[in-house]
């Protein structure tokens, strides 16, 4: 069948014809002209892995379509090509790929039949394209025999990738065996501090290319493949002398591709190419910058750009100039050309309470916009009071932002906020309509990340969780600095189905702006981590006063009621008059109970008290 003019073979059946009327074979020089249709129908496609992405083709280039979810396995094979045994030809290949965060990966081989089973010679092993740049490769091959050879582009990109291409290919006249060997040492310099002008350098060779001494040359050639102009030439050079030609206008801020080949009696030799970067390159990305709150702005600081570009090439990182550009809330530029280093912002100093905030930095040369790079990404505004309650109810936030930290993985094991979860079947603690949620669907490790909260004296985080998986680990984290840096105050320990409550004490953070994280670290398909009913509180949240019954205590910390009862029996009322815990008299010399928030009536004894746990 056919596809856009061109003959595809799939892998179970027989290779097809490589078109209906049989062309005669090309003798070299040959240089695929795509705009001709006819010479496109001549080429062979075969979908090796059979999923049904392939090569095809149009005026302006082959591409294979690589986005399947099978490893791709695809050819594109040429034209018959009339070569002679021994003698040496030139193949040149110009390829890209679609997207340069997805890798392709294409080698070309050659054969005496256009088939996967023919295709037994190796002419560029494979190469890999991560630019979306057209790239020029070039290598010498040599004909085993006389007769007619097919070149095969093999395409076996990673699966879910998106296409590769074949911008252009040639293949040079036959270099006889008596002819100049190749330039040896061959190197392009280009113009310092980017400088447009390159300088090429070489050795001319001593030998023929079966090895007999070469006695006299008529010339060196060096011409600029990018230009498609000679830029110099060397009358009768010595054999193997060290020889150089400058270019004086090459491609400007670009790679420039050169081809260098000398000359005797016998006729051109085999060439080589080389290529070089010319000119001021595109600065690479920054690296990540960073911003702190002063003064109800965002200070904006950031790397400055290497003087070593993208291409390898020269960046003068005093004349780079800075795009800033909001990520969050609000996405848009916030300005571009900036010179320096740094950069306010004052766009959020109006806002009430807090909102999650991240930027990116891009730099610019002469040459062309580089790619941006994030910045710190945290809270923003005034932080909160305590005491506080987060309990995600209705699956909604009461504070706002949280947000999440990722470490590892993918969404497939991230934080969210829902109404129950499934693995395993859990309501929320407080049967609210919502709860925090880490899911196990990848490994991963991920952080959810409370907003900014001002702290009392001897204040303390209350929390129920449930991490029923050995497997998991859930750490208790906080931060002081915005969330710039993070200290662990607990490994949390692994639960029953049911949830359990824990508490920390953040007295060592009295009075700090603070942020807590919940981390999780998952393998896929553990069972699932849940937070709810978060709160935290000042500790002296209820009495603790003296009895006038000998020594009696009572004090609340945190969700901790502690009694000293002095040998008397103690009972824990809620407000509803239920007894919610108890102890005899004469069993301990102190009791204590982890309780729920609420309000409670302690008896010890004959006393009453009234205690808040919060």
């Amino acid at each position: 069948m056919k596809n856009l003019g061109l003959i595809i073979a799939q892998a179970a059946l027989a290779v097809l014809p490589v078109c209906a009327n049989a062309q005669t074979a090309f003798t070299p020089p040959y240089t695929l002209n795509l705009t001709d249709e006819n010479e496109r129908n001549q080429y062979t496609i075969i979908d090796a892995n059979g999923d049904g992405m392939t090569w095809s083709g149009s005026k302006y280039y082959f591409r294979c379509h690589t986005a399947g979810s099978q490893k791709s396995d695809d050819w594109l094979m040429s034209p018959a090509m009339a070569l002679t045994e021994g003698s040496t030809y030139t193949v040149t290949y110009i390829g890209h790929n679609k997207q340069s965060d997805k890798p392709e990966k294409v080698a070309i081989m050659a054969g005496t039949a256009p088939t996967v089973e023919a295709m037994k010679l190796t002419v560029m092993p494979t190469m890999t394209f991560t630019s979306v740049q057209k790239e020029t490769n070039s290598v010498t091959f040599v004909a085993p025999t006389t007769g007619n050879y097919y070149f095969g582009f093999h395409c076996t990109s990673a699966p879910d990738s998106y296409y590769a291409y074949v911008d252009g290919w040639a293949i040079s006249a036959a270099v006889d065996k008596s002819s100049p060997d190749s330039v040896s040492s061959l190197k392009v310099v280009p113009g310092a501090k980017g400088a447009l002008s390159a300088t090429i350098s070489f050795n001319a060779p001593s030998a023929s290319v079966d090895g007999t001494a070469l006695s006299s040359l008529v010339s060196a050639t060096v011409v600029n493949l990018s230009t498609g102009a000679v830029v110099g030439q060397v009358a009768n050079p010595e054999p193997g002398a060290s020889l150089s030609v400058v270019d004086g206008n090459p491609k400007k801020n670009a790679f420039n591709s050169y081809r260098v080949y000398v000359t005797s009696d016998k006729g051109d030799g085999v060439s080589s190419d080389a290529k070089a970067y010319v000119g001021i390159d595109v600065p690479k990305a920054v690296g990540r910058g960073n911003w702190t709150q002063q003064d109800g702005n965002v200070v904006l600081t950031w790397p400055a750009a290497s003087s070593v570009g993208v291409n390898g090439g020269y960046v003068d990182p005093e004349a780079v100039t800075y795009t800033v550009t909001m990520l969050q809330p609000n996405y848009g530029d916030l300005a571009t050309g900036i010179q320096g280093t740094t950069y306010t912002d004052a766009s959020l100093s109006g806002i009430s309470g807090q909102t999650f905030a991240s930027y990116a930095i891009t730099p610019k040369s002469a040459a062309g916009e580089g790619q941006g790079s994030p910045t710190f990404s945290g809270p923003f505004g005034t932080a909160y009071p305590v005491p506080a309650t987060e309990s995600f109810a209705n699956a909604k936030l009461a504070y706002s932002p949280w947000f999440v930290v990722d470490y590892s993985g993918t969404d497939a094991s991230s934080w969210d906020v829902v109404a129950s979860t499934s693995y395993p079947s859990r309501k929320p603690q407080d049967a609210d309509g919502g709860f925090a949620v880490m899911r196990t669907g990848d490994d991963g490790k991920h952080m959810l990340t409370s907003p900014m909260f001002k702290l009392g004296g001897n204040c303390v985080l209350s929390f129920w969780f449930s991490n029923p998986d050995r497997y998991n680990t859930l750490s208790l984290m906080v931060s002081d600095d915005q969330c710039h840096s993070w200290t662990k105050l607990a490994t949390l320990p692994v639960t029953k189905q049911d949830w359990e409550r824990d508490t920390c004490d953040l007295k060592a953070y009295s009075g700090k702006t603070v942020c807590i994280g919940f981390c999780g670290e998952v393998e896929s398909y553990n069972k699932e981590i849940c937070v709810d009913n978060i709160s935290i509180a000042n500790g002296e949240s209820a009495v603790s006063l003296p009895s006038a019954e000998g020594g009696v205590r009572v004090s609340v910390q945190g969700g901790r009621l502690t009694v000293v009862p002095c040998g008397q029996p103690v009972a824990v009322y809620d407000i509803a008059g239920r007894l919610v815990a108890s102890a005899h008299a004469g069993v301990s010399d102190i009791h204590s109970f982890t309780l729920p928030e609420g309000a409670y009536v302690v008896r010890v004894g004959t006393a009453a008290y009234k205690v808040a746990v919060r």
